[in-house]
């Protein structure tokens, strides 16, 4: 059974296509269900997941609960799965219909404990008034491919949740959950759940619908909330410590975690307007490498032009840098 967990906060004008295209989805409704948890919506989008929940009762859960946040959402969403394999949906995207019928059919054929598919990244184009968006096609993010050895997940992957299913037990049995308070919290879940992946399989089809909407949480200017990435990098590192597979997986962590702080990282706050908080950032992401990999660029994994790139990065030039990669990356 696969169970699709939805987060809901606020995107009532996007909500219905979202439910419509899981609701149609092709997977017989006795192997599935969607887990809507409202997270203290305002403007009617808990209603519609209830209008919907009494049409598709047999396939429908919801949950509402008080505004905490998407992270406490995802989280109660895990706990109230009832199915073998949990996939997650968001509210402001679509999927084609046959998305979870194709990774269940996979994850079972593969004994997979994690499979995804790739996906179309759409950006919204702005909109005078409330009429449905029209979007244009962008790049994607991530290298997204079958892998034969697991730790190749740790190189350059697309994080977010949406595109994949996990089997149930390897988030409950290994305390895998979202970081709560913070953004940037699905980097942190994918990372965390990396070690107990035993299986991975890919589906080479773009089956999600992704919006990168220009006011949303990850394209916006977020000033000091920009510095949240240090919070999850350390919920990583705290994790892999208390897990005791530090030791195991340095070389990765570290590659993973330093490319995160002079890549994405820099490229967010180079979109910070205030230059006292952008020095205040800068010195903040060198403090954070130097204290957890002040020997990163001894680094096995960092060669070729990404290496290059990595090893060339300082607090001198870092300005630069930043400038350079908030034109040219979004998100």
């Amino acid at each position: 059974m696969v169970s699709v967990v939805v987060p809901v906060y606020n995107t009532k004008r996007y909500l219905k296509r979202s439910l419509d295209a899981l609701v149609g989805q092709t997977i017989p409704h006795s192997e599935f269900e969607i887990v809507l948890v409202d997270d203290g919506s305002t403007d009617g989008s808990g209603e519609i997941c209830d209008e919907y929940s009494k049409k598709y009762p047999d396939i429908i859960r919801v949950f509402h609960k008080s505004n905490g946040g998407q992270a406490t959402a995802r989280n109660y969403g895990i706990r109230m799965a009832r199915g073998e394999y949990i996939g997650f949906a968001d509210s402001d995207d679509y999927v084609d219909v046959t998305m979870f019928e194709k990774l269940y059919e996979l994850a079972k054929a593969e004994n997979a404990d994690l499979t995804e598919c790739h996906y179309h990244s759409m950006f919204e184009l702005p909109s005078e008034d409330d009429s449905f968006p029209n979007y244009r096609e962008i790049g994607t993010r991530g290298t997204i491919r079958a892998h034969k050895d697991v730790r190749e997940l740790f190189f350059d992957p697309q994080v977010s949740p949406w595109n994949k299913l996990y089997r149930k037990s390897v988030l409950a049995d290994n305390d895998v959950f979202f970081p709560e308070g913070m953004i940037y919290e699905d980097t942190a879940f994918y990372i965390k759940a990396l070690p107990f992946i035993k299986k991975h399989a890919y589906l080479d089809e773009k089956l999600v619908y992704y919006s990168v909407r220009p006011s949303s949480t990850m394209t916006k200017n977020l000033g000091a909330r920009v510095g949240d990435i240090f919070k999850v990098l350390d919920n990583i590192i705290d994790f892999y410590h208390r897990k005791a597979i530090f030791r195991q997986y340095k070389d990765e962590l570290e590659y993973f975690c330093v490319k995160i702080a002079f890549c994405s990282n820099l490229s967010r706050i180079g979109r910070v307007p205030n230059r006292y908080m952008r020095r205040e950032l800068f010195d903040k992401t060198f403090d954070f490498v130097n204290k957890n990999f002040p020997y990163y660029r001894k680094n096995k994994f960092f060669k070729g032009k990404i290496g290059v790139y990595i090893k060339s990065v300082g607090r001198w030039n870092c300005g630069i840098y930043a400038f350079v990669l908030s034109k040219v990356m979004i998100g």
